[in-house]
């Protein structure tokens, strides 16, 4: 049985967030080991070590987030720790459904090198909105705006750790478009790669300056609506 490994990078500011976080990855179906990378916050890391003895908890004594870069710098360096074969990242205002764990790892078990899911849109209380069908839709359609142009958010997937400590410093790169630059550099370097049928993954708006708005997804969803007359090609219809 593969084992898996859960990244969180936080800097202590979302406490309700992460804890709904914690509590997702903890539910999962499939077992997972949840390491939560702490970035300058001491006090935050002792009092998570209090509450959550039972997570790999590790605390970096220098400031490695900010302006266009959101801690990614240590989600890259993460993937040339963790030890498990299989690696996901999780964002400390998002969260899994049960079964996205399982569902990834079910595609990996297939062969495949990578796998991502959808994911559904809660506004920052985290109550449930709608689901996203116009954007991060990976390969199954080009983003509503942007044709030929396709992605996943980087909390959507999970890879084999071998394949992932290969391409991770694209993960550290500043700006707008990290996950977007990330997902064209994975399925050119490994191209065997599928979705998981599911969408399990919960995604907080307002998480960063260049987080989208509700307004966005409302327009995107009801544009692609128009396109399909009302039957979405992956979305199941009873």
């Amino acid at each position: 049985m593969k084992t898996a490994a859960v990244v969180t990078v936080t800097n202590g500011k979302r406490p309700w967030e992460l804890s709904n976080c914690i509590a997702s990855v903890k539910a999962q179906t499939y077992p997972v080991v949840h390491y939560i990378v702490c970035d300058e916050g001491f006090n935050q890391y002792a009092e998570l070590r209090r509450l959550y003895p039972e997570l790999r908890i590790c605390y970096w004594d220098n400031f490695v987030g900010g302006k266009d870069v959101e801690g990614r710098r240590l989600y890259a360096a993460s993937a040339l720790l963790v030890n498990e074969d299989v690696t996901f990242f999780c964002n400390d205002d998002d969260w899994y459904k049960p079964n996205h764990v399982q569902s990834i790892m079910s595609k990996i078990d297939e062969g495949y090198d990578w796998a991502y899911c959808l994911r559904s849109v809660y506004d920052k209380d985290g109550a449930y909105l709608f689901d996203d069908d116009c954007e991060a839709l990976g390969e199954l359609h080009d983003c509503w705006q942007a044709q030929g142009h396709r992605f996943v958010d980087w909390c959507m997937w999970g890879m084999k750790t071998e394949n992932l400590k290969m391409i991770a410093s694209v993960l550290a790169q500043p700006g707008w478009g990290g996950d977007r630059k990330f997902y064209a550099t994975a399925k050119q370097v490994f191209p065997k790669f599928t979705w998981s049928g599911e969408r399990t993954f919960c995604f907080r708006l307002g998480g960063n300056e260049y987080s989208v708005d509700r307004g966005f997804f409302e327009k995107g969803n009801y544009t692609m609506l128009r396109k399909y007359d009302n039957k979405l090609p992956w979305v199941t219809h009873e």
